[in-house]
């Protein structure tokens, strides 16, 4: 069983690896309704190694962010059209604008596609991946530098 940390704005973390712990995190950061970006990634030899990142707490719209193999990029759900103008989701603590080519995908769609990969530990499938859109940093350059050892969350979250 392949085990993720899970990162989001302030001190939020989890380190999950069943997919309902996923969805649990992911619905309560989208249900407080002030879009942010939360980090899905995997570890190995205490350094990231492949996962996604995902937006959540737009009403209509995401991203999922996707860095491993066969190849990263952005999901595309069928069917969405581009949104009619960039969409800010807080990373870090500063508001970061994402292209209407980047939020082509729903909030549910993109909870489907992060249970998915927690469940597999696969690129998730159902949607097309715009490998144009690769991301410019190595997954190696975010989040920490060890994965924690022990399984906690953030008590704003609802749990």
């Amino acid at each position: 069983m392949t085990t993720y940390e899970v990162t989001w704005p302030g001190t939020g973390r989890a380190v999950v690896s069943d997919p309902a712990q996923i969805d649990k995190v992911l619905r309560a950061l989208h249900d407080v309704g002030q879009p942010c970006v939360v980090d899905v990634f995997r570890y190995s030899g205490g350094r990231p190694d492949g996962g996604v990142q995902v937006g959540v707490g737009h009403p209509d719209r995401s991203f999922v962010l996707y860095f491993g193999e066969p190849a990263g990029g952005y999901a595309v759900e069928p069917g969405i059209e581009p949104w009619s103008c960039e969409i800010e989701f807080g990373y870090g603590g500063q508001p970061t604008s994402y292209h209407p080519a980047e939020t082509r995908i729903t909030p549910d769609v993109a909870f489907v596609l992060v249970r998915q990969l927690i469940a597999t530990d696969n690129r998730p499938t159902g949607v097309t991946w715009d490998e144009d859109s690769d991301p410019s940093l190595d997954s190696a350059d975010l989040g920490a530098s060890d994965p924690p050892s022990i399984f906690w969350v953030d008590t704003h979250v609802g749990w």
